[in-house]
């Protein structure tokens, strides 16, 4: 990262919690760098997002669900199994 940098870790990652690599003390002060975490970000931080996804870095995990199946997500939403997005087809 450039000097006064930042990174952004946007939304929640599925499976065990992995440290961030590099992060060392004396390199964050000496560059004056900044680690963040949000569930949602903005527009700008959107667009790189989806620009780190095209490229395959970073790897989107959804599906999509019969609105029918709807209590079935549930379920697994309450079970802790839900893994990544789902989305809800609306269409009969």
């Amino acid at each position: 990262m450039r000097f006064g940098g930042t990174l952004v870790a946007v939304g929640i990652p599925q499976g065990n919690m992995v440290p961030i690599a590099g992060a060392l003390p004396q390199i964050l002060v000496a560059k004056e760098l900044r680690i963040i975490g949000v569930a949602v970000g903005n527009r700008k931080e959107a667009i790189e997002v989806l620009d780190l996804a095209a490229r395959g870095i970073i790897k989107c995990h959804n599906r999509i669900e019969s609105i029918n199946n709807l209590t079935k997500v549930f379920e697994e939403m309450k079970r802790g199994e839900l893994t990544g997005r789902v989305v809800l087809d609306l269409t009969i």
